[in-house]
């Protein structure tokens, strides 16, 4: 007799997330704070070669040929020629990331190298995020060489991220975000902070883990990180619903969600056409939605609803978020 076949163990994808923009906009220095940064998570980053990443010798702790390992459970990984054999080491390693992070090369679109990676069932899409240099966007833009180029890598951009701020002129500031503004295909425009982002650009750090989340009366509006002046607070707003929502409505109403909300992502219980509840997994990030069944180690908090929105968010939006979702529980007013 053949034994019993051992079941499938299904993981939780990898968050993924790429980082693009023009030569010299400041990916690497983004990528360096993350690096570094004290947000618990463990990052994979993947890029061109170690030599522009400046990691700090104290933070190493294995160094390979093709990987280094920090003390804070991140690595740093070389793609080399070959993004999609990386992918697959990381997808089988053994202790995964929470997060793959790609940096993309400056004359490269980030949102095909999304696509590879997506090619891979182990991870998921969090963010396309693309670097604006403000002394520098409006004429690379221009620029009849490179201008086309730099306009498609924004174009891909679930969000934008402008640097170099600190480097002009205080009232000039303003006119240089609004400028990458106009031509941004999404209105998650950050104004980075010497290259330090709100880590929720990149993942979850508000996502609702335990089920004294789930209580359908309790708002949480928590600021992720606000920018000086003008520019508007980026911010996280957690809404558990009273009821099961209808699968159909629900997807319908995440998809038409407004620009200002970069990301949403939660546990929800739904009922199809035919009746059947199911709890799922829904994420809506870089303008797709995905509604997958929960994986080991995605714990869904009890029974109720709960989602995570995270992106500009004023009290206007806080409130069509709150009424958007009550109107896709099933037993909905009519």
């Amino acid at each position: 007799m053949n034994p019993a076949a051992t079941p499938l163990t299904v993981r939780a994808p990898i968050d993924l997330a790429v980082i693009g923009g023009y030569l010299g906009a400041g990916k690497t220095t983004v990528v360096n704070h993350l690096l570094e940064a004290p947000h618990g998570k463990r990052i994979a980053v993947l890029v061109n070669d170690f030599g522009a990443v400046n990691i700090d010798a104290r933070l190493v702790r294995a160094h390979s040929d093709d990987v280094i390992e920090l003390d804070n459970g991140c690595i740093c990984c070389t793609i080399g020629g070959a993004l999609v054999d990386a992918l697959a080491r990381l997808a089988a390693r053994e202790e995964r990331p929470d997060l793959l992070l790609i940096e993309a090369s400056g004359v490269s679109d980030p949102a095909k190298i999304a696509q590879v990676g997506l090619l891979n069932g182990a991870f998921r899409l969090t963010a396309v995020l693309v670097i604006a240099d403000a002394l520098e966007f409006v004429h690379t833009l221009a620029d009849p060489l490179v201008g086309a180029m730099a306009q498609q890598q924004i174009d891909s951009a679930s969000a934008v991220i402008v640097t170099k701020l600190d480097l002009i002129e205080a009232g000039a500031r303003e006119r240089a975000v609004a400028d990458v503004r106009a031509l941004a295909p999404t209105d998650i425009v950050v104004a980075a902070d010497h290259g330090r982002v709100p880590p929720a650009l990149l993942f979850d750090a508000s996502m609702p883990q335990t089920r004294a989340l789930a209580d359908a009366r309790r708002w949480q509006h928590q600021p992720l990180g606000s920018n000086a002046g003008a520019f508007p607070a980026f911010a996280s707003v957690t809404l558990a619903a009273p009821d099961v929502l209808d699968k159909a409505r629900l997807r319908a109403w995440l998809k038409a969600l407004p620009r200002t909300i970069l990301r949403a992502k939660g546990f929800v219980r739904v009922a199809d056409a035919n009746g059947g509840i199911s709890t799922r997994v829904c994420q809506v990030a870089a303008r797709r939605l995905r509604m997958t069944p929960p994986a080991q180690g995605e714990h869904a908090p009890g029974v109720e609803s709960v989602i995570v929105f995270i992106g500009f968010i004023d009290t206007e939006t806080e409130a069509m978020l709150r009424d958007g979702l009550l109107a896709c529980c099933v037993h909905a007013a009519a």
